[in-house]
């Protein structure tokens, strides 16, 4: 971690756990099922490590800067991604938390998101979950036709997913999520529409609704090859699932804030917020990615490797953490890199994006204008929005805009 000047703004802290009872077959992120206890643990050792690693540098870093300690340093999320975090102990969580805990402090309303799995947890283990911290649950249902999701080999039924639902309420976590995916394999419009309407009868105060990607080293990507297989929606299709979502949503309340993201007012993810505006961030664990005094690191996806780094003397694990060389991927984003992040995450906000002129003098204005004639983006006195036909297409919108 680069020790320089450059103040500290990092106020988020994302936690890798790689672990699953299966791997999904359109899943591409670092995760291992049927993995040892002994593998399990020894993994969770080199992430204490590596946390306490980067914790000292971090009070390294307020000294230099006159301060006492690093408990100056106050965190405002905590988000445990994977894998299936779930399949943890709450004990395990807690001893991750209490590890942070000790080079940071939480502020009052420190967001602690867990991602959750059902089948993986009961009423114990869910209010075990909330006594040490964890307020905010996403839960991966992914679809709530029994077809579907049985060929998505996710270890769990939609009854399962279900009784996770009335187990959180019992619980009554602060608040919770359901992440979905449509464009699934033979998934019709009906079924998708259905799916909706029992999330929404469930009363999820936020949803994620992402289009399924195929990915080329996933089973998924062996199967289709590419998302023109005559199995999955077209684009024609995939836009129509995506202004249903939309408009169903917030007919209930649930307002878009991103394009893939829905929420009643107040539950929105502020860890997820972290991201798209383009803050920094801490990052712990295999594959995590994390942006730091204007570097943006990445860890190996070897989950060998990963240990191996982490279970070597801490005299050599914190000067390659000082250099950057432990990460797989170590870059510093310069001014002009860091605005165009900036504009292709601002505008995937409903808030979208500010028009100071740092950023207008990045913008292809003639471009600009061609999308606003064409309804894709909206301009306002203080700020540039995708209109509802453009929030679809974002990707291809903001890499026009961006392009010379």
């Amino acid at each position: 971690m680069n020790i320089g000047e450059k103040a500290l703004k990092a106020r988020s802290v994302y936690i890798h756990l790689p672990f699953c009872k299966s791997i999904c077959p359109y899943c591409d992120f670092a995760s291992y099922a049927n993995k040892s206890a002994e593998m399990k643990a020894t993994y969770l050792a080199a992430l204490k490590t590596e946390i306490r690693a980067v914790g000292e540098l971090l009070g390294n870093i307020f000294c230099n800067g006159g301060a006492e300690s690093a408990s100056e340093f106050t965190i405002d999320t905590v988000f445990f991604g994977g894998g299936t975090p779930s399949i943890h102990s709450a004990k395990e969580i807690e001893e991750i938390l209490n590890v942070l805990k000790e080079y940071v402090v939480f502020s009052d309303d420190v967001e602690i998101n867990l991602e959750a799995n059902p089948g993986t947890v009961d009423l114990e283990k869910l209010q075990a979950f909330k006594d040490i911290g964890i307020n905010r649950l996403s839960i991966g249902a992914q679809t709530f036709n029994q077809d579907i999701l049985s060929k998505l080999a996710r270890g769990h039924t939609v009854e399962e997913t279900f009784e996770i639902i009335d187990l959180i309420k019992k619980v009554n976590f602060k608040s919770w999520s359901f992440d979905l995916i449509y464009g699934l394999p033979h998934q019709s419009l009906d079924d998708w529409k259905s799916t909706l309407e029992l999330a929404l009868e469930k009363g999820s105060p936020h949803l994620s609704a992402y289009a399924l990607s195929i990915e080329p080293i996933t089973p998924f990507g062996s199967i289709y090859g590419s998302p023109e297989h005559p199995d999955l929606a077209g684009e024609e299709a995939l836009a129509e699932m995506y202004e249903v979502c939309n408009q169903m949503l917030k007919e209930k309340g649930l307002n878009r804030y991103e394009v893939s993201n829905w929420a009643k007012d107040g539950h929105e993810s502020r860890h997820n917020l972290c991201y798209w505006k383009a803050d920094e961030y801490l990052a712990f664990g295999l594959s995590a990615h994390g942006y730091l005094r204007g570097y943006r690191f990445a860890h190996t996806r070897n989950i060998e490797e990963y240990i191996r780094l982490f279970t070597q003397p801490v005299d050599i694990i914190q000067k390659a953490l000082g250099t950057g060389t432990i990460y797989e991927d170590y870059k510093f984003i310069g001014k002009k890199e860091a605005l165009e992040e900036e504009i292709m995450l601002g505008l995937r906000l409903s808030t979208g994006l500010e028009k100071r002129n740092e950023i207008l003098n990045l913008l292809n204005r003639e471009k600009i204008n061609t999308l606003i004639s064409k309804g894709f983006i909206l301009e306002y006195p203080d700020r540039f929005t995708l209109s509802e036909k453009g929030y679809f297409l974002s990707n291809g919108v903001i890499s026009y805009i961006l392009a010379g």
